[in-house]
């Protein structure tokens, strides 16, 4: 993993980024009718930025629900003042006002974008379709400044507005599922309760049909979300998109 500075960020307010910093951008696609996540930035606290790209997924045959297999993906640390830069600037934009909706809320056609920001114990989670404008262009522009050069999001017009990087040294991402479910073990000694990890960790295993591995993590993802899964079993209207059934069924078969 490498560490990557910024050019010109600075000296900054040292509130940023809180402890519980996250920005998390999903670009979204959907195939006869089913849902898949094709491409996903995650930057935290501490600097560390996680991007990948998916071009296949594990998928459930009985809810069709369908796990992203992150085999392209680059890692990498981005100094305290350039994440504190990246934190305040995209603050500074009114993200926590932004309306839900973003873009053309007519657009049915195409891929839309999932932004979740978590800042001082808030969660803003914003879904961006078609073209966008204002303070949403502006904030996708700064991410793209911090992505891997050549990187974009799949929205209209986004190839279209000239953004110029900040962040020097952003490694290429790679293609290797073999490297792609390392880099993730390495990223859950730091995060061993992360959810999202674990289960990009999983569907790794999965498609290189590591069936010990995607069991340990099964256990793993199991243990971490067990509180969130006793708390929603109080209202099971909000049924969870996961569940270790639909998890289970997808692990490969046993040797």
């Amino acid at each position: 993993m490498l560490g990557v500075g910024c050019s010109g960020s600075g000296r900054a307010d040292t509130i940023w980024p809180p402890a519980d910093f996250e920005l998390a951008i999903e670009e979204v696609h959907v195939d006869d009718g089913a849902a898949f996540v094709a491409r996903r930035f995650r930057a935290f606290a501490d600097g560390l930025v996680a991007y990948g790209t998916a071009s296949r997924a594990v998928v459930d045959a009985e809810t069709g629900t369908a796990l992203p297999v992150f085999e392209r993906l680059s890692v990498y640390r981005l100094v305290p003042t350039c994440i504190r830069a990246l934190a305040r600037r995209i603050d500074r934009c009114g993200i926590r006002e932004l309306d839900p909706i973003q873009g053309e809320r007519s657009a049915v056609e195409g891929p839309s974008l999932v932004v979740l920001w978590q800042a001082f114990g808030r969660n803003h989670l914003i879904t961006v379709r078609g073209r966008v404008h204002g303070a949403m262009a502006e904030v996708l522009a700064i991410v793209r400044a911090h992505m891997p050069e050549g990187e974009n999001f799949g929205l209209p017009a986004l190839a279209e507005r000239p953004v110029v990087p900040v962040a020097r040294g952003v490694p290429l991402p790679r293609t290797d599922a073999e490297g792609a479910l390392e880099a993730h073990r390495r990223l859950l000694a730091d995060r061993p309760e992360d959810a999202a990890l674990l289960v990009d960790a999983f569907a790794l295993a999965c498609a290189l049909d590591r069936r010990p591995a995607a069991e340990e993590l099964l256990r793993r993802w199991r243990d971490a979300t067990a509180e969130e899964r006793r708390l929603r079993q109080m209202f099971p209207e909000d049924e969870p998109r996961l569940n270790g059934d639909l998890l289970e069924r997808l692990l490969p078969p046993a040797r």
